[in-house]
Order: structure tokens, then sequence, then C-alpha cells
């Protein structure tokens, strides 16, 4: 059986195709691109804010490294002010040795001093005390206290007693007052305390 198709059922036929082309064109190229296009600023903004992001990481990560590096120099420069604790007997020596060499610069001498062992003060940190007593001038007295602040190493005054040696009742007739005060003081120093074994191994 032969079937013949007429003129408008061709024209009908071609159009549905050219119909269909079209459709198929807009729904898998045309609309899908312009839904692309639509996205990209907003893609765009999102990128642009993950690299602001990733800049600002990087600008910090650079400042921080600048700080660590200026807090290691720090705190090299303030290690370098405490007596060594590897050896507790040679840091006693030391510190007994700056504090004569304050008293001998100011005319001072020591009547008594006494020594106490290196004890833990926190995890990083040792500490040893000196007690020590002698008499002199209120001006030989803060002369000593100025050495004392100015020397190599960290020291401080953890405790002081003054107390005149004589008591006067009147002003001299003749030239001025000399006062003599007797002086008992406390110093501590603070020791590096020396590396962990398991510290020294892993430098080994």
């Amino acid at each position: 059986m032969k079937v013949r198709i007429r003129d408008r059922d061709r024209r009908a036929l071609v159009g549905l195709v050219i119909a269909l082309g079209i459709y198929a064109v807009f729904s898998f190229g045309v609309l899908p691109a312009f839904d692309r296009l639509n996205a990209s600023p907003q893609d765009a903004s999102e990128k642009e804010q993950e690299l602001r992001k990733y800049r600002r990481a990087a600008v910090r990560k650079g400042h921080y490294t600048e700080l660590l590096e200026q807090a290691r120099k720090n705190m090299t420069t303030a290690e370098s002010r405490l007596i060594r604790g590897d050896n507790a007997s040679l840091a006693s020596v030391e510190l007994q040795t700056i504090v004569e060499e304050a008293a001998k610069k100011v005319n001072v001498a020591i009547a008594q001093r006494s020594m106490s062992t290196a004890k833990k003060k926190d995890q990083f940190f040792n500490e040893i005390t000196m007690t020590l007593s002698f008499e002199s001038t209120p001006n030989q007295m803060t002369m000593f206290f100025t050495e004392i602040r100015n020397a190599p190493k960290f020291i401080t005054v953890r405790n002081a007693q003054v107390s005149p040696v004589e008591t006067v009742q009147e002003a001299p007739k003749k030239g001025d007052l000399q006062k003599t005060v007797r002086v008992s003081l406390t110093l501590a120093s603070i020791l590096a305390s020396p590396p962990a074994p398991s510290q020294e191994k892993n430098k080994g």
C-alpha cells in the first residue's frame, strides 16, 4: 500500500522538525549558556572573596613570622641576663661575685652572707637567693642598690630591712651628722634552667 503525503502535511512535518530543532538548541545550548552567564557574576564575587581571604592569610602569616622572630630575639636578649643554671655551684659563685663587686664599688664591707641551693621556680626557671648584711651610710646603701639594679645579670631584692646603728639624741656641735644604718637583704637571681635530658638527646 502506497502512502501519499500531501503538500500540506509535508509542510506541517517540516515545521515540526524545525520546531524540534529550535527547542533542542535552546534547551541544550542557549538556556544553559544563559544560566551560566547569569551565575558568572556571583561566582566571580565568591572567587574574589576567597582570593581576599587567602591574601589576608598570607599577609598575616608573614606578620606572624616577623613577630615570632622578634620574640625569639627578645627572649635571647633577656636570657643573656640570666645566670647559667647548668651548674648550681658556679651559679652561686657568680651571684656572690656580682654582689661583692657591687659592695666594693661603694666601699661597703659585707659582714654576713649565706647562699641558698637552687630551687625550681617554675617549669622554665630555677632560682637562688643570697642573704647578707652590712653597715653603711644611707648614701652608700642607695649606691649599692643602684649597682645591683645595673648588674650584668638579673638580680632582685626580695627583702630589705634597714635600721639605724645608733640613735642620735642631738645634732653634733661640729661637722655633719654621720648616720650609719644596718642593712639586711635577701637577693634573688633567676637561673636559666638546663634543657631536659630528652631535649639533649634530640639535639644529639
